[in-house]
């Protein structure tokens, strides 16, 4: 591996890093504050998902445009990108800060930075795709990497019940990554040649030619927001809002998710069933199943290690550690790599519409429960439609 490989897979570790302890605790502190404020919980997550929805209509938008940052530069598309990953979070952190005036604009101001910074981040971010980085779990030291991303929830969850820890845990954040930003000055300049214009690119997102792409993007995106948002949240009402608790479940099936992928794979090879299309689809599906039963953190803990055990890593461009999702595994590869983040983030935005559309006209538990089976569905979908394309194809 060059030394251009290695800055990029430190940076790339700094960043997930932090991504592993401030992801799910920024969108839990925006809920408090709007549950705080209005001492209502159906109108505090509805703030919730129409604010996520709004950050992904940022990344739609611009994803697009950040097309001509590429052709300026694939590592200086990843230093912007990395950079309002550091204001986003500071805007959280801020909220902390001993000296600041908890105003309503003041704390509308900040939730607002973080919501609109963290779209920017979003459409910014690509990994130049010619650098290669260790598959997870191929080394010693890839294992040891990935442990400590795992454990960084139980930090973050622990960080926020100790007096100041708040503030702490979301500085900390910012500097980790900051600090990422030091090895890429060893990364090499790469350029890559969007050749869609804006409009040319919206076109080819709703062009028939790509009608598949972007219904097999669009689902995923639903499955992806429920798993990275409605779920944590769901999971923090079941352990009774414990930030230590929900900290610790999730580092837990991370953690043991390593063994669990290892064990299920070798039944499925045992049984014959490793390459079965029909058996990932059963998977994927009764595991959302389980979480739409879970009622105990024990049952939490099993249905989401049955998950993230029983299904491929990045199968849905999920990275489970650092609570994001992202088309070919963040890597730019072409002009469709971007129309897949656009389709994820359409199907991302349609599941925050439908959760604000239960939690008006219906409750809390109603609306997590839909957009489980929701999530379930459309994973399901996924599979089989990803699978049906692919062999059209050949």
């Amino acid at each position: 591996m060059g030394e251009g490989a290695r800055a990029l897979q430190s940076h790339r570790f700094l960043l997930r890093l932090a991504l592993s302890a401030g992801n799910i605790f920024a969108w839990l502190v925006v809920f408090r504050v709007l549950h705080v404020g209005s001492g209502n919980l159906e109108l505090a997550l509805f703030g919730v998902g129409a604010l996520y929805a709004l950050s992904q209509g940022v990344m739609f938008v611009l994803t697009p445009l950040a097309g001509a940052v590429l052709r300026q530069g694939l590592r200086r598309a990843l230093v912007y990108g990395t950079l309002a990953s550091v204001f986003a979070f500071l805007s959280i952190a801020v909220l902390f800060a001993p000296q600041a005036t908890l105003t309503r604009e003041f704390v509308f101001s900040m939730v607002a930075g973080f919501v609109v910074l963290g779209g920017i981040h979003r459409a910014l971010y690509w990994v130049p795709y010619a650098t290669v980085l260790e598959r997870e779990g191929t080394s010693r030291a890839s294992f040891v990497r990935e442990a400590a991303i795992a454990l960084m929830p139980l930090c973050g969850g622990l960080a926020l019940v100790v007096p100041g820890g708040a503030a702490a845990l979301f500085v900390i954040v910012v500097i980790t990554i900051l600090l990422s930003l030091f090895p890429l000055t060893f990364v090499r300049e790469g350029y890559e040649r969007f050749v869609w214009s804006f409009g040319e690119t919206f076109a080819a997102l709703f062009a028939r030619a790509n009608r598949g792409l972007l219904f097999t993007s669009f689902l995923d995106g639903v499955q992806g927001v429920t798993l990275l948002l409605f779920w944590p949240l769901a999971v923090f009402f079941i352990v009774g809002q414990s930030y230590v608790l929900l900290g610790t479940i999730l580092s837990a099936t991370l953690l043991i998710t390593f063994l669990a992928r290892r064990v299920i794979r070798r039944v499925l090879t045992a049984l014959g069933l490793e390459r079965s299309v029909l058996t990932l689809a059963i998977v994927v599906f009764s595991s959302w199943v389980l979480r739409l039963v879970a009622g105990t953190p024990l049952q939490v803990f099993i249905a989401d290690v049955y998950y993230h055990g029983g299904i491929p890593a990045r199968r849905f461009g999920i990275d489970a550690r650092a609570f994001e999702q992202t088309a070919d595994a963040g890597h730019f590869v072409d002009e469709y790599t971007a129309l897949k983040e656009m389709g994820m983030a359409l199907g991302r935005i349609t599941a925050c519409a439908l959760f604000a559309v239960l939690l008006l006209f219906g409750s809390a538990p109603v609306a997590f429960g839909v957009c489980i089976l929701a999530a379930g569905i459309a994973a399901a979908a996924s599979v089989l439609i990803s699978h049906r394309m692919a062999k059209s194809v050949y």
